[in-house]
């Protein structure tokens, strides 16, 4: 129910910590982390609902700001003490604000929206460019483009941000600069990177990017490390980490590791491998950041992306859809992705696509067919992120990842066992840590391993005919 607090099963308490908040797409949520490295007492909220029509994506600021400050208040209630806290945001969100008194003066413009798509098309020929400097490929998800696109059609509002009176910030920067009366203006790498306007390598805004898209640099946020920090109180919890959500994740369950995958599944899905310090990534995908601190060595990771998980699965009712051994519908499939495809194949005008044969299926068949889809699409980015390789691990995380047959079928799909974290709240789990002190993925998280079964079994011969359905939609 809207507005309503919902925690975690509860159990003999340790000592908490350190504290961390989750600025998701669908849920807002708080955890304090225990002595042990598990979570404990998670509080969640549903985030603010998205409206616009067409390309546009948006949310109402000030409904943001109240829902994270309920969600804060009664994890700061359960800390009885004051504690670090991490802050891990959904990446590609930005709002602009007046300085003075951070308040908002446009909505909070969703990474979902994609109101940028003709100012990216009239500069697809700086595509190359723009991946070669940030890893990232010009699309208009991205925050750079949306505020170029913005502040072309509106000679005004670039002059009041050149001169500093308006800012702009990802979701994170807004909520520390609004919960502070502006005292804070910041945000770090992992967030900074997919804005298309800093430098991973460097680890500062471009200049060059900057000028590329008219951004005024007065107007942007100071990038400082993604932990370790001394940054402001918040609700009586001091921010001493802030990084983005799927870094969180990676950075619990995957640690340093670059031959485990992380396969994350919730408004979108992320499949990532770490790459250390270097930015490696196949054709047609994305370099991430996983950790950045200036003065230490920035952790990268290679990513690919689905466009829409959850919307996906609950379009055609709320499961659980078991997988038969066998399967009764050869020739349905599906693209999973709802917001335009991701990585490798980039269309963003694309939406969830049926096969013909799938779309005379029954809702309850057609779910089946949408998970069968957001199997195959992590099955092939699998492949082409580890390439000959075979991952040593793959580890399954994030609210879908609860529907058991999601495990089963990718297990089944690959024909090797998937290891499903028993803890899906893997974003909270690793900014806790980051905010505590603790080195990423120690200790490792645990998990429950899924073999190969017979639910699912044809999968593994249906990719194949699947990413034919898939080549034709071109």
């Amino acid at each position: 129910m809207a507005g309503k607090a919902s925690r975690g099963r509860g159990h003999r308490r340790g000592k908490a910590i350190a504290a961390a908040l989750d600025l998701g797409s669908t849920m807002i949520k708080g955890a304090l982390l225990e002595e042990s490295g598990s979570l404990r007492g998670i509080v969640a909220r549903p985030a603010p609902p998205l409206d616009g029509t067409g390309l546009i994506r948006e949310s109402d600021p000030s409904a943001w700001m109240h829902e994270v400050v309920a969600v804060l208040a009664e994890v700061r209630r359960a800390a009885g003490s004051c504690l670090p806290l991490a802050i891990a945001s959904q990446r590609s969100s930005f709002v602009l604000w007046e300085r003075r008194q951070a308040i908002a003066v446009t909505p909070l413009i969703s990474w979902q929206d994609r109101r940028a798509e003709s100012w990216c098309a009239r500069h697809a020929g700086d595509g190359e460019m723009i991946g070669r400097v940030t890893g990232v490929r010009l699309s208009p998800h991205y925050a750079g483009p949306k505020l170029a696109s913005l502040l072309e059609g509106d000679a005004t509002l670039a002059e009041m941000m050149a001169g500093g009176e308006i800012r702009f910030g990802t979701l994170d920067a807004f909520l520390l600069a609004h919960l502070t009366g502006e005292r804070c203006h910041e945000t770090d790498l992992t967030m900074a990177a997919r804005t298309l306007l800093a430098d991973p390598r460097s680890g500062g805004w471009s200049a060059d990017l900057l000028g590329w898209a008219g951004v005024p640099a007065a107007s942007l946020p100071e990038i400082v490390a993604s932990t370790r920090r001394e940054g402001p109180e918040i609700e009586g919890l001091p921010v001493t980490a802030g990084l983005a959500d799927q870094s969180a994740a990676a950075l619990a369950a995957l640690g340093a590791a670059s031959d485990d995958a992380l396969v994350s599944l919730g408004t979108g899905g992320f499949v990532m491998r770490a790459t250390g310090g270097e930015m490696r990534r196949p054709e047609g995908y994305l370099s991430g950041v996983l950790l950045g601190d200036p003065g230490r060595k920035t952790r990268f990771a290679a990513e690919g992306t689905i466009n829409g998980v959850s919307e996906a699965l609950y379009r055609f009712g709320s499961g659980p859809t078991p997988l038969p051994a066998e399967d009764p519908s050869p020739r349905a499939f599906c693209l999973p992705d709802v917001t335009g495809t991701g990585a490798p194949h980039w269309k963003a005008g694309a939406t969830l696509e049926l096969s013909k044969e799938a779309s005379a299926l029954s809702p309850h068949e057609r779910r089946r067919i949408v998970i069968e889809g957001v199997i195959f699409r992590v099955r092939e980015i699998l492949e082409d992120l580890f390439g000959a390789d075979e991952p040593r691990r793959v580890l399954l995380s994030g609210g879908p990842a609860t529907e058991a047959t999601i495990a089963e079928g990718l297990a089944a799909c690959l024909g090797r066992p998937v290891h499903r974290l028993t803890d899906p709240e893997a974003t909270l789990l690793g900014a806790a840590r980051l905010a505590a002190g603790m080195e990423p993925g120690a200790p490792p998280p645990a998990a429950i391993e899924v073999p190969p079964g017979k639910a699912g079994h044809y999968l593994r011969g249906k990719f194949a005919p699947w990413r034919g359905w898939l080549r034709s939609l071109d």
